[in-house]
């Protein structure tokens, strides 16, 4: 069984041959993999598609490839987006965005490290909602024009190395932070002082990641489909938040998901066992990363699995911090012995990591997941 195959028999909850063995490696690690310096690699200057660099570091440990690909900017986006970057240091690129909407100007800042691209330190939207309304212009311009060649492009690239989930987005909620200065604690006074406002622009943003995940799973090869719950987390969140403002988009996405039989996964950072049944009944096929305390609330994965194991597939738990970063190879292998005896019983299970490797981890520390989730994760 092919290491694509074996993924996506635990996305829709069944049995493989074997436990899919799969960290999440994300930019430090992969970057480090390759020996290359980070700027050809990540953000406005690389040289090559990242896909490839992350799918190297995958094959470099041994492990089952998780990739992720999107759709390119829509002609409306590409007609209202200008950027100018430079270096400030030998390890920051500093990225200045424009944005000229029909609803005025926006402008926005970005840093590109050896760990970590585009992150935001100067937000497009200030002013609320009047940025907003000019950020929703470039938004949610018409889907239908987005280039979805790159999703089949990428998944061809893997072939049978792992599985390509594309990206549809955030969930509501941490779309909002993501753009808005102050992030989350400014988007949950939003939330609160404009009501209405936002639940017209939920709609419209529900609307939009539907429209999307109807067109990539109709015209590409897709067979999962990936949102991110990026800042909506508990406790940054609370319950009552995560089900009006951001179940309605799973759900949503979910339904059409389930028109093509093709499994949906979220990225659902935090504390998760609260939401584990809205997540079920917004029709989530695949959680991850599972956070052990304090990140997170899964210290006991096999109630976890005991729990929800049976609706709803799982992924991660080996803690990417106290194990991989900083304990030893025999710390790491007790892990993923624990993780896979806890929670591989009848499948619907990928061994990962809670959350991406750090700068830093011990590439040996790596080697030993891996070489300890095929060691004991044989059905």
């Amino acid at each position: 069984m092919t290491p694509r195959e074996r993924m996506l028999i635990a996305y829709r909850h069944g049995q493989p041959d074997a436990v899919p063995v799969s960290p999440e490696i994300w930019d430090a690690t992969a970057i480090a993999v390759s020996g290359r310096p980070f700027h050809e690699l990540v953000g406005p200057f690389a040289q090559a598609p990242w896909w490839q660099t992350h799918l190297a570091a995958f094959e470099y440990f041994g492990a089952d490839a998780w990739i992720l690909a999107a759709p390119g900017e829509t002609e409306g986006q590409r007609a209202m987006r200008t950027s100018v970057s430079r270096f400030l240091d030998e390890a920051t690129i500093e990225t200045h965005t424009t944005y000229r909407t029909p609803h005025g100007e926006l402008r926005a800042v970005s840093h590109t490290t050896p760990a970590y691209a585009d992150w935001l330190v100067n937000h497009p939207v200030k002013r609320w909602p009047i940025d907003m309304d000019a950020y929703a212009d470039f938004f949610f311009t018409d889907p239908a024009t987005a280039d979805l060649a790159e999703i089949d492009h990428v998944i061809d690239g893997v072939g049978e190395k792992g599985l390509v989930t594309p990206l549809l987005g955030d969930l509501f909620t941490s779309f909002l932070g993501t753009v808005r200065e102050g992030g989350m604690a400014q988007t949950i006074f939003d939330l609160i002082d404009e009501p209405e406002y936002c639940a017209r622009l939920n709609a419209r943003y529900t609307g939009h990641l539907s429209a999307q995940a109807r067109r990539i799973l109709e015209r590409t090869k897709a067979q999962a489909l990936f949102i991110h719950g990026g800042y909506a987390g508990l406790p940054m969140i609370n319950r009552e938040i995560f089900r009006q403002w951001d179940a309605p988009v799973l759900a949503a996405v979910s339904a059409v998901c389930r028109e093509f039989h093709t499994p949906l996964h979220l990225h659902q950072h935090g504390y998760v066992i609260p939401i584990m049944d809205d997540l079920i009944v917004a029709g989530v096929s695949l959680v991850c990363p599972l956070l052990p305390p304090p990140q997170g609330d899964v210290h006991d994965l096999a109630s976890v699995k005991q729990r929800f194991g049976r609706r709803l597939a799982l992924k991660g738990n080996v803690d990417p911090s106290a194990v991989l970063l900083h304990g030893r190879v025999a710390d790491v292998e007790r892990a993923v012995e624990r993780c896979i005896r806890d929670a591989a019983a009848g499948g619907g299970f990928i061994l990962g990591t809670a959350d991406s490797t750090i700068v830093g981890t011990p590439f040996e520390n790596i080697r030993a997941f891996v070489e300890a989730g095929r060691k004991y994760g044989g059905y």
